[in-house]
């Protein structure tokens, strides 16, 4: 008798004689997470895994990089409605420290975010989960153009912490 045939045997013996019936949740599918995608079929095994707190690092470094990267879209999201408020009402040089202070936090968050996703694609057991890394560079050139393109005076960038 196979593995799969004798699990399968006490399940069947458990079922009959009603050792499943009054659970939480019964007759509907187990939840799913977000994380046990990244388990791919083997999402049950995370379960367990995770019910017994006993993760692999690998899936609780993906955890990580899914709050980094809301973090890094809401400090850029402020960004954008910080922007949008001086130049429409010209108080740059009130909003400048607050830009600047958004601008040093993303640069950290983003830096974070990019470790994480190195270290999760290296650890990573499949190549198919591989993360691709965030562009630090490229975003900050876009978060500095969005002040720029918004009318900020030459003056009051380096204060905005506007790269040259």
């Amino acid at each position: 008798m196979s593995w799969d045939q004798i699990v399968e045997s006490g399940i069947q013996e458990a079922m009959a004689a009603g050792a499943f019936h009054g659970l939480a949740g019964e007759g509907r599918p187990l939840p799913r997470r977000p994380e046990e995608r990244l388990a791919g079929n083997d999402w049950v095994g995370f379960k367990v895994l995770q019910n017994g707190g006993l993760l692999p690092a690998w899936l609780v470094l993906a955890r990580e990089i899914e709050v980094l990267g809301a973090k890094v879209e809401e400090i850029d999201g402020r960004q954008a409605r910080t922007v949008e408020a001086a130049s429409r009402g010209g108080r740059w040089a009130a909003v400048a420290p607050l830009l600047r202070d958004l601008r040093t936090d993303f640069v950290a968050t983003a830096r974070e975010l990019r470790r994480k996703q190195d270290r999760f694609n290296l650890d990573a057991p499949a190549l198919s989960l591989e993360r691709p890394g965030i562009w630090i560079e490229g975003r900050l050139a876009r978060l500095d153009g969005r002040v720029r393109e918004a009318g900020c005076p030459e003056a009051l960038l380096t204060a905005a912490g506007v790269s040259a």
